[in-house]
């Protein structure tokens, strides 16, 4: 395993997420972990489980799952499970968004102390596109999502699955006057939470040409998939998928984030 390419290093930003409702019905998702900066420190900063709050909400009890590290790498066929409760949605919803953010600074030192380290990479709002990368985008982008499609995942190597698509809106436009645009993919039901990036390896077009490189942005967050109802078909998954864009994560991460302090 590279574990030094970008793109692996991007699978080890989720977790997977699974749950059971006070209705008892069973839910999954897919959380990643975000790295917001300490204002006080440079050095320091506030690790973040990111994911759709219609994920936990009525959770009674549930499971985050990571994998566990040995000497700088993930340990096949080793993970540790997190086991949470309702409580956890505590103040962390973002507000106007399908969105909570839960610190877990304190789970990562509570495994620690019982000689489990777990491997994990983190998002980093470096990576996120300002209003001018955004805008110099073209209508139709390739994008690369992370996460757990009805569950499914890797369960012995505790890796996600990974997805691509196009941009069926362009990232620079409101979706229906909303803080988000639509993806073309294969969209399901435990992939809400997923990170979203534009990520190319080798070569990527411009307006000026071709650019030799690597181009990586966290574009946002998936929120939800499109079914339409067909009274022959049943439910038909459209392969549309609504991601929240990441600037709008960012700004309300900055107030949530000073509420915690």
């Amino acid at each position: 395993m590279n574990i030094n390419n970008i793109s692996t290093q991007l699978l080890y930003t989720t977790v997977p997420i699974w749950g059971i409702k006070n209705s008892g019905e069973q839910v999954s998702g897919t959380g990643f972990i975000f790295s917001f900066p300490d204002k006080d420190d440079p050095n320091k900063s506030v690790p973040l489980l990111i994911t759709n709050y219609h994920v936990l909400e009525g959770v009674s009890k549930g499971i985050f799952e990571f994998a566990v590290q040995k000497n700088g790498m993930p340990v096949k066929g080793k993970k540790v499970r997190v086991e949470f409760d309702g409580s956890v949605i505590g103040s962390g919803k973002m507000q106007g968004l399908d969105l909570i953010a839960i610190p877990i600074a304190s789970t990562i030192n509570q495994l620690a102390q019982q000689n489990t380290s777990i491997f994990f990479k983190t998002i980093m709002p470096d990576i996120i596109p300002n209003k001018k990368q955004v805008e110099e985008l073209a209508a139709i982008e390739e994008v690369t999502f992370i996460g757990y499609p009805s569950g499914l995942y890797d369960s012995f190597n505790v890796s996600p699955i990974v997805r691509r698509g196009i941009t069926a809106t362009p990232v620079w436009n409101n979706f229906k006057g909303e803080e988000a645009f639509l993806i073309d993919a294969g969209v399901f039901p435990g992939s809400s939470g997923s990170p979203v990036f534009l990520y190319n390896q080798g070569s990527y077009a411009t307006d000026n040409g071709i650019n030799i490189g690597t181009r990586l942005f966290f574009l946002g967050v998936l929120t939800e998939s499109f079914i339409r109802n067909s009274k022959t078909e049943g439910n038909v998954f459209l392969g549309l998928g609504k991601v929240i864009n990441s600037l709008t994560v960012l700004n309300h991460l900055e107030v949530l984030v000073s509420n915690m302090r």
